[in-house]
């Protein structure tokens, strides 16, 4: 597998040397960012113990509407696990089941559940699911992530009376559900002393994208939407999807407020949804950004979605992986749920997604890293190539 190299990117030890000696948008040699790079990561590659993982459930108030929504906590423990099957409800309910029906039905994570955190203090990684989706989604990488360090808090979005796709409980609410989610672990009796303020990320996968976007300082516009699918009919699916409802909706939200969030220092997006900014907003997100796309996405399509972040933002490196599809950045299903789950549990033929997520839920902590280290040791802003690389998924 051919793993990218850019400025804020993972660097692993299989990269390819040519890929650091790439110009940037000014025309000179980053060859010697390299250094930085190696350096980066000499310092984070054992500094990190890898913990046990400590999961709960937390409920959270909408700021918008006041409805209250869960949201699941992973974290660094030194408690030993055990494995706990959690329904793919709204609600996060744990199967109560024999553990041999759980397996076929609930998603199963070997977790300490309500455990202690460990001594410490961790990094914040925030994660936002994608349309219609829900807290579990992204549990392997929310897993990963806390063995190595960090707390992460994923929420299951409320839908509101509207469809999770757009309106103001999509284009506002979900922005605002991201700063409320910081503020309440900020502000948990367990956690809160334990998270370093200026650590915090947002990784956000198709419409979480989207979410992560805005709260870090993209000012989204329904009439960008429009435009996009005006100049680009050939972009039918993404145009199309939620058809006239959407188009309603959109038009009855009018000016979107700026959504940011300072506290947030560093994003990773999968596949994400670019269409409601413009240029001049996504040219505002002044944090480190890794973009993940997938080849054969045909709803969050390359060039008008990830390669055009990977041309406006000031600091963006862009990954496309050969073979994958739309939801292949989202963990696998339980045997039973993959029916239910349809084309969200499907990837195109030949692409092995668990072997994917390994890889790709290593690259993302090294992203984290090395972006969210103390202020004075983040990466040089400005030399990420303005293009998408493809690399092999393994």
């Amino acid at each position: 597998m051919m793993v990218s190299c850019g400025l804020v990117g993972d660097c692993d030890r299989r990269r390819e040397l040519d890929h650091v000696t790439q110009l940037d948008r000014g025309g000179r040699s980053v060859g010697l960012l390299a250094l930085i790079l190696l350096l980066c990561i000499a310092l984070t590659a054992g500094a990190v113990p890898s913990w046990g993982v400590g999961y709960r459930k937390i409920d959270v108030q909408d700021p918008l509407t006041g409805e209250s929504f869960p949201v699941a906590l992973w974290y660094p423990t030194a408690a030993a696990p055990a494995p706990l099957f959690v329904t793919g409800s709204r609600s996060l309910s744990l199967c109560r089941l024999p553990a041999i029906l759980c397996r076929w039905i609930a998603f199963e994570m070997p977790v300490a559940h309500d455990a202690a955190p460990a001594a410490g203090d961790f990094g914040l990684i925030v994660v936002s699911h994608g349309a219609g989706g829900f807290a579990l989604l992204h549990r392997d990488l929310a897993m990963v992530l806390a063995s190595q360090g960090y707390a992460v808090a994923a929420p299951t979005h409320p839908r509101g009376k509207d469809n999770d796709i757009s309106g103001v409980g999509v284009w506002v609410g979900r922005p605002k559900q991201v700063s409320r989610v910081i503020d309440a672990v900020l502000e948990d009796r367990q956690l809160g002393s334990h998270i370093e303020h200026e650590r915090v990320g947002v990784v956000g996968h198709s419409n979480g994208g989207y979410t992560a976007l805005a709260v870090a300082g993209a000012k989204p516009s329904t009439d960008a939407i429009a435009a996009h699918c005006r100049q680009h009919p050939d972009d039918a699916r993404f145009c199309a999807f939620g058809g006239a409802f959407t188009r309603e909706v959109t038009r009855e939200v009018g000016d979107i407020p700026d959504l940011r969030d300072r506290r947030v220092r560093s994003l990773v997006l999968m596949a994400p949804n670019a269409a409601p900014f413009t240029d001049d907003a996504l040219a505002k997100v002044g944090v480190p950004v890794r973009v993940y796309a997938a080849e054969n996405d045909d709803l969050t399509r390359v060039r008008y979605h990830a390669e055009r972040l990977a041309r406006i933002l000031p600091q963006a490196e862009c990954v496309v992986v050969k073979g994958a599809g739309h939801f292949s950045f989202v963990a696998s299903f339980p045997p039973a749920l993959k029916i239910v789950a349809g084309e969200g549990a499907r990837d195109p033929d030949g692409f092995d997604r668990d072997a994917f997520h390994e890889v790709m839920n290593r690259e993302i902590v090294e992203f984290f890293n090395c972006t969210l280290r103390p202020a004075g040791n983040t990466p040089i802003r400005g030399a990420q190539p303005s293009s998408c690389r493809s690399r092999e998924s393994r």
